[in-house]
């Protein structure tokens, strides 16, 4: 079975490949030096589980937090007895924000009750012991939250998960080609994810906190169990109101005492403050026969097993190549378990992208000294499909899974040699419902023409570094309740050894090969060509 392919690609293929002088050649491995790796040399469905296994007993890891330095603090056990591995950090000073107590009250018909609450929204504004009071208005999505209908209320506000059309992902400026053998992606259908509002969020935070309101109480269309312990946004901001989570039954309790004409009011306690803590990003380097360095990148903070376990894959990888010869290794591996993914400011209020970014300017400088080849990024390995099924008692629906694997988006920078690498281990290894991605928006007159790659490997991109951006981003993504059950190891499995050889292939290949227009679009922009934006 082969990949579904947009009319344009051949054509483009060719033309990149005639700008930049790459050869499409299949890239060969030195004499004796595998370029498929050995199933046994890596851990199995059973073992990934495990190791995951770990992570999941861990729960959410906010930036900074106590759960978080266990993860790097594990990571770094595991790195430790690795062969020939040398480590070092990047670390950051970050204003870490916590709560320690929340609580809603709803006062209705001359009755107080309390509701459960399904978290407070990271970094909002902490209240006095006694908390804030005023009464509720509920600001319908779609309507902007201003003075006349927020100043001194405790807005409601809806927030379901945004959703995009299909079809938008296959079209030939913005993806390289889909492997679908089973045709599951139905281009009529809408993908749906929390990241997809996840501005609408942030706009609406800035919004009541300009408007005068005393507090916002996002609604989710879910069950309280589902999304207890919901974190978004992750800006690393601090918002200028207070700000809860509520599941859909507590949030049909108050917009019920709204049209009920009942004049309610209600009471939030956030009990939260700061705390100056370091954060590191670890790097792990295992050396080739070149100093010139493949980056493998993923994040160690998160709010769920599979968010992130990208750095379960890479102990694997790093694992696996250690026990080859250096000669098998034409290219140094720098393995970047970064921080400060939920945390996206660590330089400050006005630079986005997090620890990521923070390594993607020094890879950036790296580049043009000749000793950095490109970066693969890995997010949320094996993640299954979760959809909104209606609920049997109750409103608003609930998160069930749809048998399938999530879809899994691969972005590649402009290279025909590296696209058609990651073309022959999606379908080797049989990944179904991957797209490869151009890019995760429409281009722009920018250079790179795509300033988002969907997910960690937007800022490596944007810096013009020849990147592999891998993620998948199901519906349970910022709920700290989805465990283990949301992975497939098999899945994973075969994931962690397509992404094995993507790794051996890429040592083998000449620089030209690897970067593809990469190298074009470093030139304009030295000549003043647009960049993307930096920051929000």
């Amino acid at each position: 079975m082969s990949f579904t392919r947009p009319a344009a690609l051949a054509a483009a293929m060719v033309a990149l490949a005639s700008a930049t002088g790459a050869s499409a050649q299949t890239p060969v491995l030195p004499s004796g030096c595998p370029t498929v790796p050995d199933p046994a040399a890596l851990p199995s469905a059973a073992e990934l589980k495990t190791m995951n296994s770990f992570v999941d007993k861990l729960g959410v890891r906010p930036t900074g937090s106590h759960a978080h330095a266990r993860y790097i603090s594990w990571i770094r056990k595991q790195l430790k007895p690795i062969p020939g591995i040398q480590t070092s950090d990047l670390s950051f000073d970050i204003n870490r924000w916590s709560s320690t107590k929340t609580r809603l009250t709803l006062r209705t018909g001359g009755k107080t009750r309390r509701l459960l609450v399904a978290g407070a929204v990271p970094y909002s504004k902490p209240t006095s012991k006694k908390g804030v009071s005023a009464p509720l208005a509920f600001v319908p999505a779609g309507t902007a939250i201003e003075t006349a209908n927020a100043s001194g209320k405790i807005v409601v506000r809806e927030a379901p998960a945004g959703s995009i059309q299909q079809a938008l992902f296959l079209l030939p400026v913005v993806s390289w080609s889909t492997y679908d053998p089973n045709h599951t992606i139905d281009p009529a259908a809408y993908f749906k994810g929390d990241f997809i509002a996840y501005l609408e969020r942030i706009a609406d935070l800035k919004n009541a906190a300009a408007a005068g309101a005393k507090g916002i109480l996002f609604v989710k269309p879910l069950p309280r169990r589902q999304i207890k312990g919901h974190y978004e946004p992750y800006e690393g901001l601090p918002w200028g109101v207070p700000g809860l989570f509520l599941g859909a039954d507590q949030g049909k309790r108050l917009t019920d005492a709204i049209e009920a004409g009942e004049n309610p009011t209600a009471r939030i306690t956030i009990k939260a403050g700061f705390k100056r803590v370091s954060t590191p990003t670890v790097l792990a380097t295992l050396p080739g026969t070149s100093p010139q360095r493949l980056v493998i990148d993923s994040h160690t903070d998160g709010t769920n097993a599979a968010e992130d376990n990208g750095p379960v894959a890479m102990i694997a990888i790093a694992r696996y190549l250690s026990k080859l010869p250096v000669a098998c290794r034409p290219r140094t591996v720098q393995f970047a378990f970064s921080t400060a993914h939920f945390y996206q400011r660590p330089a400050g209020p006005d630079e986005r992208d997090g620890g990521a970014e923070q390594l993607a300017k020094r890879l950036d400088a790296d580049y043009d000294k000749g000793t950095v080849s490109a970066v693969v990024v890995l997010e949320h390995l094996g993640a299954i499909e979760y959809d909104e099924f209606d609920r049997k008692t109750g409103p608003g629906s609930r998160l069930a899974p749809t048998g399938l694997r999530a879809i899994q988006f691969a972005a590649v920078t402009p290279s025909p040699p590296l696209v058609e690498a990651v073309q022959d281990v999606v379908q080797s290894y049989d990944m179904q419902r991957t797209i490869i991605l151009q890019g995760a928006d429409a281009p722009g007159n920018t250079v790179p023409q795509h300033c988002s790659f969907g997910g960690e490997g937007t800022p490596y991109a944007k810096h013009l570094l020849p990147t592999v951006g891998v993620i998948a981003a199901p519906q349970s993504l910022y709920n700290p309740a989805f465990g283990l059950e949301g992975i497939d190891f098999d899945v994973m499995h075969s994931e962690v050894l397509g992404w094995t050889e993507l790794v051996n292939r890429m040592g083998a290949m000449s620089q030209p090969e690897v970067a593809g227009k990469v190298e074009v679009e470093r030139q304009q922009r030295a000549a003043g060509a647009e960049e993307c934006p930096s920051g929000a």
